[in-house]
Order: structure tokens, then C-alpha cells, then sequence
């Protein structure tokens, strides 16, 4: 991601709107630029080939994000419910420890549980978002230190199911909320982004340019591409930035199913 949106997080919730106007803008100045031409030249050529290439290649560079953009979006689905049930499991196996102990492992889950839903609530920079995910490292060092240091103290009956069942499955959590904190800024290099914005304005001031030029103005399917097309970036960047313009309660489901559980 580029230096200006690290620091403007808040503008990806309008990047589609941008991108809309965008090709909005440039279709109607390739069209005005074609009755220009139409008025003032008694012959214009459109180069339908060179048209197509552009088209083509903006069809190709669009689908290769939506691919990009749906897999990192499984991935972060993955991760979160498994995240979910990972700090259920412990929840659960956290019986194995002496009641003193289950108290103090249970207080630091239901934190960790609550910051993880939060974590990317009034987020505008990339600092901030750090702050937060290094809180997050903290918590998760310290639910390690207390589980470790619990286990030796579990009652005798429970001791080697502490070992055999609890201990595995915190290391697996730990793993799997490092891979969330690593995956949390991964999104795909700021320069393919820009391509896409060139390549579909350059595309819709050939569209507008070549309607006006060929008089082939049907403002019905025109408007009818830019609806779609206006959708289309609003599902790829739904996709890519899910906690700027998705629902968090639907993101955030599984941890909040947790959490109402254990009030």
C-alpha cells in the first residue's frame, strides 16, 4: 500500500465511488472531445483493434484483482473462524487447570476476544492499526505465560489431559492469530490498483469518444455499463478492505457469538 492511503485508511470506504466517478468523468470528455472532432474534422477514423486491445486488457487486469481480491477475503474468513474456535477450544480445555488458574486464562481470553472484534474499529493510519495489533502480541504473550505456568499447578487428575489437549491447542492458537497479525495489512501492491484506475478511465474516454464519433449514443446501455461496472469495484473492494465496507457484525460473527456465550 502507498505512503498517502497507509495514512488515509478512511478513504478506502469511497475508493469505488472514486473509481465510479472516475469513468463517469472520462466517458463524457471522450464524448465531448467526439462531437468536437465530428464538428471540426469531415473525416474520423476510430481504430475499432486499438479500442479492443485496451478493452481487453482492462477485462484481464479486472478479473486478475477480483481473483486476488476473493482469495484474500477466504483466507481472512479462514483465519477468523478459525481463530473463533481456537479461543473456544481453550476456553473449553482451560477445566484441565485449578480454579484459580481457569479464572485468570478465561478473564484474558474474553480480552482478547473483545480486542480482536474492536481492533479495527476507529482505525485512520496504518500506526493506528499497529497499536492494536501489538496489543493483541501482548495479550497473546501473556495468555502463553499464564497457560504454561498453570499447567504444573492443574490437579493431579487433570494434569496429563492439560498436557496431552490444552497445551497443543494453545500453540495452535497462537499460530493462527500470528497469521492474522501477518495477514492483516497483506493486500496487493498499490501500483496494480493505479493500472486498473488507468486502464478504466482510459477505456471509458474511448467509449465515450468512439459513441460520439460513430453517433452511436444509447445513454440506456451506457448507463446500464456504468451501474455494473460501478458494482464491480464495490465488490472487489468489499473484498479486499472487508472491515471498511463490510458489516462488522457480519465479519466479526463467530467472536461475537463467543462473547454473547459467555455472558
Amino acid at each position: 500500500m502507498n505512503y498517502f492511503l497507509g495514512n488515509h485508511l478512511g478513504i478506502v470506504k469511497y475508493a469505488p465511488l472514486i473509481f465510479f466517478a472516475s469513468i463517469l468523468t472520462f466517458l463524457l470528455i471522450g464524448w465531448l472531445y467526439g462531437r468536437h472532432r465530428t464538428r471540426t474534422t469531415e473525416h474520423v477514423v476510430v481504430r475499432d483493434s486499438l479500442a479492443t486491445a485496451i478493452f481487453g486488457l482492462s477485462a484481464l487486469v479486472l478479473g486478475f484483482t477480483f481473483s486476488n481480491a476473493a482469495e484474500h477475503f477466504d483466507t481472512r474468513m479462514r483465519v477468523i473462524r478459525d481463530q473463533a474456535n481456537s479461543v473456544k477450544q481453550v476456553y473449553q480445555s482451560s477445566s484441565y487447570l485449578n480454579s484459580k488458574d481457569q479464572a485468570i486464562v478465561k478473564n484474558t481470553l474474553q480480552q482478547m476476544i473483545a480486542l480482536r472484534v474492536s481492533v479495527y474499529e476507529d482505525i485512520k493510519t496504518f500506526d493506528d492499526l499497529d497499536g492494536k495489533l501489538d496489543a493483541m502480541g501482548k495479550l497473546l504473550n501473556k495468555l502463553n505465560e499464564e497457560i504454561n505456568e498453570a499447567i504444573p499447578r492443574a490437579p493431579a487428575s487433570t494434569k496429563d489431559l492439560a498436557n496431552t489437549v490444552l497445551r497443543p491447542q494453545l500453540t495452535h492458537l497462537l499460530d493462527i492469530y500470528l497469521e492474522g497479525i501477518l495477514n492483516a495489512k497483506h493486500h496487493p501492491p498499490a501500483i496494480i490498483e493505479r493500472f486498473l484506475f488507468a486502464l478504466l478511465s482510459i477505456g471509458a474516454l474511448l467509449s465515450g469518444y468512439s459513441m460520439a464519433v460513430k453517433k452511436e449514443e444509447d445513454w440506456f446501455l451506457t448507463a446500464l455499463y456504468l451501474g455494473l461496472m460501478g458494482f464491480a469495484l464495490y465488490v472487489i473492494f468489499s473484498l479486499e478492505f472487508p472491515h471498511q465496507l463490510q458489516s462488522s457484525e457480519y465479519i466479526n460473527a463467530d467472536f461475537l457469538r463467543l462473547q454473547k456465550a459467555w455472558q
